[in-house]
């Protein structure tokens, strides 16, 4: 299935139930098969919801539905940097994954931002995640730091530089 009319829209609190619900399906289908099971159902819309709320109170911080025919289907969260800006989340719904909608969401977040460096952090073991972003032009820095999800995992930073 081809991604057909897809959107970045900037979250207002308006959306929060709409943002915290996609971003907990999302999340959890995308980790099911890697987090402690314990670990992914302890997440909820509601603790998404409020993280969305809470981030809203945070002039850096960005929360964007990803909509397809105006349809929520992701959601991006991005942190403003004084060298550009880290993607902190990139989660789309498992039933619209594989047709080019995270690939149109991340350049249309690209045209937005203009000319920023970009940069991200993914899970060492998420090679479908890694080659998705060296695809669409993130290179591996060779930076890594080790997360808490219910045991540790080694995440990888990817950067993507102005003009590129």
């Amino acid at each position: 299935m081809a991604a057909g009319s897809v959107e970045i829209v900037k979250a207002q609190i308006s959306d929060a139930s709409v943002v915290g619900f996609v971003h907990s399906a999302a999340w959890k289908q995308a980790y099911a098969e890697i987090f402690p099971a314990e670990y992914v159902h302890s997440d909820t819309p509601e603790k998404r919801t409020q993280e969305f709320l809470d981030a809203c109170k945070n002039q850096d911080i960005f929360y964007y539905l990803i909509q397809e025919a105006g349809l929520a289907v992701g959601i991006l969260k991005v942190m403003k940097q004084l060298d550009g800006y880290e993607i902190l989340s990139l989660y789309i719904l498992e039933e619209y994954r594989s047709n080019g909608i995270g690939k149109q969401a991340i350049l249309q977040l690209s045209g937005q931002f203009g000319a920023e460096t970009m940069q991200l952090w993914v899970l060492e073991d998420n090679k479908r995640g890694r080659l998705f972003y060296e695809n669409i032009g993130f290179r591996s820095t060779g930076n890594t730091r080790v997360i808490d999800r219910g045991k540790p995992y080694v995440q990888v930073q990817y950067i993507k530089e102005a003009g590129y």
